[in-house]
Order: C-alpha cells, then structure tokens, then sequence
C-alpha cells in the first residue's frame, strides 16, 4: 500500500500543565500512520533526524523537500541516505512539531520500517497531552464541561488499559481503538477537562479496565461479554439508559436490497438463491439483536448481526439495536436505535446528562456501575 503525506515543521506552545513541574505525564506510543512505503517531507524549519542505532545526526534544511521511503527492514533512506530504523524527528530548540497529512503532532516522531518496506510513523507523547487530542476528537469541544471530564476520564483509563511496552507502539489513532489526529483542535475547554481530571482513571477490582464508549445506546447499553466474548465485567453489563431518547442518533432505519442480502449470505456459505424472510433470531439481555435468520429457497440461514452490520457498513447500519425488520419491494427495512456497539458509556447521554447539572463523578457511576475512581499515582501496576 502506498501513501504520501506532507510533513510540515511547526510552532506550537506547551499546552497542557501536565507535562511540566515535578508532576510528569507518562509517555504513551501511538501508531499514526501503518503501511506507508514512502513519505514526501517538506520543511518550515530546520529538523533534525536521528539514526538511533548509529547515534548519527543530520540536519534536515528549512524550507527544503525530502523523500523517506522503508528499503528494508533495516533501512530508512532520508535523501538519498539510508539509515538504520528506527529514525526520529526532533527539532533543535524542542518547541518545532510537526504536521502529518494535515493534522499537528507535539510529541517526538518515529519512524520504523518493517520486512515488506513499509514505514509506521509512530508518535511518542505525554500521555495527558494524548488525552487532549482523543476528547477534541471523540467528543465536540463545545459539550458541558462536565461530559467532556467523563470522557476524559474514560479515555485515559482505556489508553493506560492498552499500553504495551514490549510492542512497536501502544495504540492506534482510529475508530478501532479511539480516534487521535493530533493536537490542532485542542481549545481552552479541553485543557479545563483535562487538567482538572488529570491522572484520574476508573478501576475494576483494583484495575483498570477496557472503559469503552460509544455514540449512542439506544436506551440500554449493551454487555461486554455478549458483544465481544470478553470475560463479563460488572461496569460493562449495560445499564438501562432515558438520557438519550432526543438525540438525533437514536433511531435510525436502512433499506437494503434482496440482492445484496443474498450475495451477503451466500458469501457467509449459504446455496440459497432466493430469500423469503428475515427476521431477528436471538436477542441480548439489552435488547440488541445477535443474530438473524434468513428463511430461503434451501433451507434456514443464521448470521450473526455483528457481521451483517460489518458487511453494509457501519455508517449506515448504526447499531445491531434492531426494532423491527419489514419487508418491501425488491428489499427488506430495518429499522434501529441507536449508534455504535453500545458497550460503556453513551456519549449523547453523558451530554444530556450534564446539561441537566449531573458532574462527571455521577456521569461514570451511571455508565460504568461497580467502578471506582482513581488516581495513576496510587495503581501499583497498571
């Protein structure tokens, strides 16, 4: 897979009051960028690269074009140079950061290439100023200052959750894991959210845990054991939930045709060549739909919901909160409620929440019942 991205020096100030003092953030390793054979950079200002294993440096010119491609596993070339992998950026006065395919990034970059030539750019970042730029993403900067604090808390928690020192990088920067782009819509009310949760984590039994969240619930958020075969947590059994009942996201409904359906199935190893119904077969306990059974011109055909959504889209199947399924011409209607996988806390109900004056404390109790607030500082191990 081929990508170019445009790598850009720039100024950028310490936002964030945890990175400085006695009172130090960890770091925390995020993947940016995956499968990158070759980067085109194009600098402000002066930078410079390091080949860490060589302990060489070299001065990259402002306002200069340079071409980083992976030759090896072993082997960088930045300019017709090749160093060892893994290179870092750095700036000579510590306050240049960079721009990445159009999002800014405070921390150091690194670069590794693997066996297939392809690069992971990899950003090393104090782990409150991570923080910053998952809420500024993951939650609008203009919600209660209460809602973004709960999500605040939520995101940290499940980052410290996904460290793992023995790999490349910690976590990745989509909608796998939580979305990152870097620092460029950090505003004055996500550093309040941050700074005034800062350290705070949310604990299960002594330990933090996987705290997931999502859009919308739909009115009941779903179990983490029935949604993803993990091992059954009581701050994710789901819990019933009337603060998202006027959101704009939580109900929803999707037409799709005869034919797609049965090109899905058969692709799952059906025969049928003909669909005459559908319905939902198997229900959690939150309501959600786990599977659908198809009645065709061979014989029945069960799918497990999680799939089907997959397949058509997760954009346009919003939930598997499945209310109904009618059939129309050429094509069946489900209809639906809710949007995401419904594990955790429900992001338009923490909204709601805190406008009607319930603080980020309550927010979590809500959503993740039988967990307890802590701080970093006093975890043993995390």
């Amino acid at each position: 897979m081929v990508k170019i991205f445009f790598f850009t020096a720039l100024l950028i100030t310490n936002l964030f009051s945890a990175d400085t003092g006695k009172h130090l953030s960890p770091f925390i390793r995020v993947a940016i960028i995956t499968e990158a054979s070759s980067l085109s950079l194009k600098t402000s200002n002066k930078i410079y690269v390091y080949d860490i294993k060589s302990n060489q440096r070299y001065m990259l010119l402002a306002d200069s074009k340079y071409e980083i491609s992976a030759q090896s596993e072993e082997i960088i070339r930045v300019a017709g140079q090749n160093l060892y992998s893994p290179i870092k950026l750095v700036s000579p006065n510590g306050e240049e950061r960079i721009k990445i395919g159009g999002h800014t990034y405070r921390g150091e970059i690194i670069l590794h290439s693997d066996a297939k030539e392809n690069l992971t750019i990899v950003e090393n970042i104090p782990l409150e100023d991570y923080i910053g730029g998952v809420l500024s993403f993951e939650m609008s900067p203009k919600w209660p200052l209460e809602a973004l604090k709960a999500q605040a808390v939520a995101s940290r928690t499940f980052a410290i959750k996904n460290l793992r020192p023995d790999d490349l990088f910690d976590i990745t920067s989509g909608v796998e894991k939580q979305v990152y782009k870097g620092q460029q819509k950090v505003n004055p009310r996500i550093i309040k959210a941050v700074n005034s949760t800062r350290g705070e984590v949310l604990i299960h039994k002594g330990k933090p845990f996987k705290t997931y969240f999502h859009s919308c619930c739909g009115g009941h958020t779903a179990n983490n054991r029935v949604a993803w075969q993990e091992t059954a947590l009581k701050p994710l059994k789901g819990v019933k939930d009337i603060y998202c009942r006027n959101s704009k996201h939580y109900k929803w409904n999707l037409y799709i045709s005869t034919k797609d359906l049965l090109a899905f199935i058969q692709k799952k190893g059906s025969m049928a060549l003909r669909i005459r119904s559908m319905r939902v077969f198997k229900k959690s306990g939150s309501g959600r739909a786990i599977s659908i059974r198809f009645s065709t011109d061979r014989k029945s055909f069960t799918a497990k919901t999680y799939d089907i959504r997959k397949y058509f889209g997760t954009t346009d199947f919003r939930s598997t909160y499945i209310t109904r399924i009618s059939k129309k011409k050429r094509g069946y209607k489900i209809y639906g409620r809710g949007w995401g996988h419904g594990v955790g806390m429900c992001q338009e109900g923490a909204k709601i929440m805190a406008r009607k004056g319930r603080n980020y404390k309550r927010i979590l109790r809500h959503y993740y019942p039988h967990a307890k607030l802590s701080n970093m500082k006093d975890l043993k191990k995390l």
